[in-house]
């Protein structure tokens, strides 16, 4: 991750948030085989050059993100008066 982190500040904007994109995908996830799931169907899925909504509903479990919410989570809103 050093590498990319050295590399990042001499890319173009553009590639530079892919890869930030892509840090915070593979962050998110939480062991190496959650990682290397959500590699390989993002491989699988982008290997004819064409996505599929199914594909990418597939893809977005995967990454988590259609899990249920975390109840035991609180969110505190600092409302100004």
């Amino acid at each position: 991750m050093s590498l990319l982190k050295m590399i990042k500040p001499l890319l173009p904007p553009d590639l530079k948030n892919m890869v930030e994109l892509v840090l915070r995908i593979y962050g998110s996830l939480d062991t190496a085989e959650e990682r290397k799931a959500a590699l390989d169907y993002g491989n699988k899925m982008l290997a004819d050059g064409n996505i599929t909504v199914p594909e990418w509903s597939g893809f977005g479990k995967k990454l988590g993100m259609f899990k249920k919410k975390n109840s035991s989570r609180t969110v505190i809103v600092d409302r100004k008066k």
